[in-house]
């Protein structure tokens, strides 16, 4: 499971990101990057990547700071 996270295309991305909103949506008080990780079943390298590809985006608006970040659907 260590080394190399393989390298995801754009589509990879989109589909894990629309997970994550879908997911966020269901929520009304917002998750925590740990709890869309454990709610996915992600690797935890892939998780960033993914979030902030989603705040880009607009998909997703974030509340708070470091480890305390809580994402909502925009």
């Amino acid at each position: 499971k260590g080394g190399r996270l393989a390298r995801r295309s754009p589509a990879d991305i989109a589909r894990a990101l629309d997970a994550v909103v879908i997911l966020v949506r269901k929520s009304t008080k917002g998750l925590r990057s740990e709890e869309i990780r454990k709610a996915l079943k992600l690797d935890v390298r892939e998780v960033p990547r993914v979030l902030k590809e989603g705040l880009s985006k607009k998909k997703l608006k974030s509340k708070g700071q470091k480890r305390a970040t809580t994402y909502f659907s925009a």
